[in-house]
């Protein structure tokens, strides 16, 4: 084989905050559907209580001013696991939709129009 046939390209590995953004769009998407469809949502992702602590893809992706907006979040997202009628739920999943905005607004607005279709509506 020659060097050029055993060559394979270098992707570059999402990073620990990616892959959690990436859990949670999933995550949201499955609650829009199940809530569209009148049915609460008991998914619970571990995952995304490290957020804090995960490293962005870039530095500046995650400021000063993210810890209080990644905490806002958190609380809003108990908040859908604390609900037991779909209609607060909604509510609180829509307030979850609008703190991503809010956060991604700061710090990595390329995702919003992503998230924008979360809404249940």
């Amino acid at each position: 084989m020659t060097p050029k046939q055993n060559w394979t390209p270098k992707l570059n590995q999402p990073s620990e905050l990616a892959l959690i953004m990436r859990d949670m769009h999933e995550e949201s998407t499955n609650r829009k559907n199940s809530l569209e469809q009148g049915q609460l949502d008991p998914t619970l992702s571990e995952t995304l209580f490290s957020m804090i602590t995960a490293h962005p893809t870039k530095p500046h992706m995650k400021g000063e001013g993210f810890e209080p907006y990644a905490k806002s979040f958190i609380g809003i997202y108990n908040q859908i696991h604390g609900a037991e009628e779909v209609g607060v739920q909604i509510q609180a999943h829509n307030n979850m939709v609008d703190a991503c905005i809010a956060c991604h607004t700061k710090f990595c607005d390329g995702p919003i129009s992503r998230i924008e279709k979360l809404y249940v509506r």
